[in-house]
């Protein structure tokens, strides 16, 4: 079973569609949020929260797998974080996505997440005290997005948070295509 999930140098085509599978898949699961919580308690609920596990899970799992299977094709990475912040863009600050909204954030944000993790790792990875340093700010500010995305919700945060996480997709997005937390030379 686990090979299944272990490292895999993909091809572009194949980042590319294991990308969307991740969004699909997370996607898929949040629109039937009203499974567990059909009184639209939100984060309030316990019903919700317990239900947001399994974005969290597909994000963590397939953010992780995805950064270690595309170190041939390590632009893809670049081009999926692009596409993190174009779609924070899009939901929010236009209305393209309309009833759907709410889904894409419950989508965003396991995903934003999850590469605050990678990114933290890869930068801690780097060898350099700057790196180092740079390492603690993805795993605050994904500390931040989870807190207020799973508990708190307040909406000032959000219009904070939404510029911040896009100009954060964009930063790492300059820089994903050129570290590798696998790669065999990389310092332990």
């Amino acid at each position: 079973m686990l090979n299944y999930l272990r490292p895999r140098d993909l091809d572009p085509v194949a980042a590319l569609a294991a990308a969307a599978i991740i969004i699909f898949a997370i996607f898929a699961w949040t629109v039937n949020t009203d499974l567990a919580d059909p009184n639209d308690l939100s984060v309030a609920g316990w019903g919700w929260k317990l239900w947001q596990i399994g974005p969290l899970v597909m994000g963590f799992a397939g953010a992780w797998w995805f950064w270690l299977s595309t170190r041939r094709a390590a632009w893809v990475r670049s081009l999926a974080l692009a596409a993190l912040a174009l779609a924070v863009f899009i939901n929010g600050y236009t209305g393209l996505f309309g009833d759907y909204w709410g889904d894409v954030w419950r989508t965003v944000n396991p995903l934003f997440i999850a590469s605050c993790s990678v990114s933290a790792v890869a930068l801690l990875r780097c060898g350099c005290k700057a790196g180092k340093v740079g390492a603690v700010l993805p795993a605050i500010l994904g500390a931040v997005v989870f807190a207020n995305a799973y508990f708190v919700n307040n909406a000032v945060l959000w219009m904070i948070l939404d510029p911040v996480r896009m100009l954060t997709e964009l930063t790492w997005a300059a820089v994903a295509n050129k570290a590798n937390v696998a790669a065999p030379d990389a310092p332990a």
